[in-house]
């Protein structure tokens, strides 16, 4: 099988690229060695958000620290871009252009995010397990804000009051994944419910059922629009569902001691951000077209 890993990060996220692309080179271990693992990651160095000549931090170190951390990726096939042109790019540009046909299962793994040396291995073998149409796996997550998280919620975590779900220790997670004897299950889930942090999707979910629109650009949340297509869709039959792999549990470095700025308010402190419009309200304002859209297209593909 062929599983196309992306990674798209701005320069203020190097140093949690660093500490991905380590998790990634530890993961080679646990890997069978009979399928293709293919990583497609992208330092997002655009002059649109960026004013580099009025930046304190150059450029020219961020690309080169880039290209020393994908050392790290020795034995995986690799394609790395920086992309610097004058243009509004990101996310949603580079998970259109990873699309290939060779692809069986597309993983996203988000730039600040936290999973363990066993995880990736754990959620190729559980891709193989499962016979629907379209489907999404993603690991188990730490707390958050509000219950509609609950179901993809580690239960030694529940216990936490949502209005502290970030001051959780990330490391007390990983501590307790690390001693404590736990199996590895997959279960259904009775919503959508994820949000791009490390799941994993089989090809006809990401390119057929829920893909990226042809005029996105930049940021946007890709991940609310799947949830609302894929509810609406399974209601109305389509073979759609999502499992959760319990017994691994990814979350955010930037909570605890690290939250309010994490490994990236230093970087952001030397470099000129440009005031642009916010990407992610422009999406969320034309999220209704998106979704009438979306459904029109699988309704004239005969999915819906």
């Amino acid at each position: 099988m062929h599983y196309k890993i992306f990674y798209h990060c701005m320069g203020w996220e190097l140093d949690y690229a660093l500490q991905t692309f380590t998790q990634l080179k530890k993961s080679k271990y646990y890997l069978s060695g009979e399928d293709t693992i293919e990583i497609d990651v992208c330092l997002n160095l655009s002059s649109y958000l960026v004013d580099w000549d009025k930046s304190k931090l150059s450029k020219d170190l961020l690309k080169a620290r880039f290209m020393s951390y994908l050392k790290l990726l020795n034995g995986y096939k690799v394609n790395a871009t920086i992309y610097e042109e004058n243009k509004l790019y990101g996310h949603l540009d580079h998970q259109r252009e990873i699309v290939s046909p060779e692809v069986d299962f597309y993983i996203t793994i988000c730039p600040d995010i936290y999973f363990s040396e066993q995880s990736l291995a754990l959620l190729i073998q559980s891709s193989k397990q499962i016979k629907n149409k379209y489907f999404v796996i993603t690991p188990e997550i730490s707390k958050m804000w509000d219950a509609t998280w609950d179901e993809i919620t580690n239960s030694d975590w529940l216990h936490v009051d949502y209005s502290k779900w970030n001051e959780v220790d990330l490391f007390d997670i990983r501590a307790k994944m690390k001693t404590k004897e736990m199996g590895i299950t997959l279960d259904p889930t009775m919503k959508s419910k994820w949000a791009g942090w490390f799941d994993l999707y089989n090809k006809a979910m990401y390119e057929e059922l829920c893909p990226i629109q042809d005029d996105w650009q930049g940021y946007g949340p890709h991940d609310w629009y799947s949830l609302m297509v894929t509810e609406f869709a399974k209601a109305r039959g389509v073979n759609f569902q999502q499992y959760v792999m319990r017994g691994q549990t990814i979350f955010e470095y930037p909570v605890g001691a690290m939250r309010n700025g994490g490994y990236t308010q230093m970087y952001k402190d030397l470099i000129h951000i440009n005031d642009v419009p916010n990407q992610r309200e422009i999406f969320e304002s034309n999220m209704k077209m998106y979704i009438d859209r979306g459904l029109k297209i699988l309704q004239e593909k005969g999915i819906l």
